[in-house]
């Protein structure tokens, strides 16, 4: 036990050190990358003098690293920070993490109100400290799904240096939310394996029930920070479904009749998460009478969100499938075909003993067997939620933003790593670099052009 926690404690020590080395990589090029973009917006919200670009001109690096990381989405979040929601648009972009800027903004500037930059600085502390405090929730989150082995035990510590290396490049550290929902829609996820694995004697003890509803406590903040954490109700959905042969047979048990109500007391909190804020908008903008009634207030379901990503961003059912958006479909396709592969593979594997993982075979021997990655498919449900992701993103909204959101789900980096032991393993024999390497080269580029294209204000975003 010693030696398996002393092992733990030293990935810990290396994954910080990678952290901070690709952060420092990230940073040092986004200090460098010139002038504000062909975007002003950024640079007139931090300063709204005609003599911006004079400024700018002989501002200190530090100040154009700021101004850099202060694109797209982010002027939204901030905005909203410094003197709350105002605009209807505004609905779409998470009001819980704007008010976390808020109060960190002025915290750091000391003051009642503090200025637009400390706003932005204060996003860039919390995206980048929630990015590490994710990445080992990942290592702890991975340890549970994979075996004891000595492979196995160093899968994890690979995932998380790709969860480092993802794809979503300085996302992960602008004022945008997809750091904060990492860390807390895999926190949610760890909960919930703390609950199965608490789950094994027939009692329902204290642990059990309180990882559970933490699970699902955490699955309802990460659907404020952003909406696809509503897909993570999936995983408590399949755990309620697992039970269904058993009460159609007549025997299920009174301790296993409690979990289902438990289950579906922790999935009721990620729906009110979803509810909530839409009910609070509807208090906003649909008591007024006469012509101020906006169009979304007289629908049977009224929904600001599905209203202003239909009417804003024009997001809908094969909406975006035009010839236009041709490349970016392209742009996206490795990323959705790496989160449908991992996931099937997962969920076919892992369902064939759904309350109970198992080691699957791996022989470099058998053709077949060199592609299935060594781990034992404990949690298949946690496949899910990125699957249900992938499709959504293909069919129903900007396809290539799944580059970014995909980095809160896990089952994907398990599988690149898998892939990577299968590379070793051939190479011993006398094998060529197999789609680990290949995999691993493209996320590092892509997250360092995309980067650079980031902090000039350039798409895609």
């Amino acid at each position: 036990m010693s030696t398996m926690a002393a092992s733990s404690s030293s990935d810990k020590r290396q994954l910080v050190f990678v952290f901070f080395a690709w952060k420092a990589l990230l940073f040092c090029l986004t200090a460098l990358c010139p002038g504000p973009g062909y975007d002003t917006s950024g640079l007139i919200l931090i300063d709204s003098s005609l003599d911006r670009y004079t400024n700018l001109k002989f501002s200190s690096r530090f100040d154009q690293f700021v101004l850099n990381l202060f694109r797209w989405d982010a002027l939204y979040f901030v905005k909203a920070a410094e003197r709350g929601l105002m605009f209807e648009q505004e609905w779409a972009f998470s009001p819980g993490f704007s008010g976390i800027l808020n109060v960190m903004g002025r915290y750091i500037s000391g003051t009642a109100a503090g200025t637009i930059q400390y706003y932005v600085l204060a996003g860039i502390i919390i995206s980048t400290t929630c990015h590490l405090l994710s990445v080992l929730i990942l290592h702890r989150l991975t340890t549970h799904l994979t075996g004891v082995g000595w492979q196995q035990s160093r899968i994890p510590f690979v995932a998380s240096v790709l969860h480092i290396l993802t794809p979503a490049s300085l996302f992960l550290s602008a004022p945008y939310t997809e750091s904060l929902f990492s860390l807390i829609n895999l926190a949610g996820m760890l909960c919930y394996a703390e609950s199965r694995s608490a789950a094994k004697t027939s009692s329902l003890g204290f642990l059990e029930i309180f990882y559970k509803l933490s699970s699902g406590l955490l699955f309802a903040v990460a659907t404020t920070i952003r909406s696809n954490g509503l897909l993570s109700g999936l995983v408590l959905l399949y755990d309620v479904t697992r039970y269904v042969p058993q009460l159609l047979s007549m025997r299920l048990g009174i301790h296993n009749m409690f979990r289902i109500i438990l289950t579906c007391a922790s999935g009721s909190l990620i729906a009110l998460a979803f509810v909530g804020p839409q009910y609070l908008a509807y208090l906003d903008f649909c008591n007024a009478s006469g012509s101020a009634v906006r169009p979304w207030c007289e629908k049977s379901i009224p929904s600001i969100y599905s209203w202003v990503q239909s009417h804003y961003w024009n997001v809908g059912l094969f909406r975006y499938w035009t010839l236009p958006n041709l490349p970016l479909f392209l742009l996206a396709f490795p990323m959705l075909w790496l989160l449908v592969y991992s996931s099937v593979t997962y969920l076919r594997i892992g369902y064939a003993q759904p309350l109970r993982g198992r080691s699957v075979p791996h022989s470099s021997n058998t053709s077949g067997a060199k592609h299935t990655p060594p781990l034992t498919y404990n949690l298949p449900e946690l496949a899910l939620p990125q699957l249900v992701l992938a499709v959504t993103a293909a069919t129903s909204f900007h396809v290539q933003i799944v580059n970014r959101i995909s980095s809160g789900y896990p089952i994907w980096y398990l599988t690149v790593a898998s892939w990577l032991f299968d590379v070793e393993s051939e190479r011993r024999t006398g094998g060529q670099p197999g789609r680990a390497q290949y995999t691993i080269r493209a996320m590092v580029m892509y997250a360092m052009i995309q980067g650079m294209l980031f902090a000039n204000f350039l798409p895609p975003a």
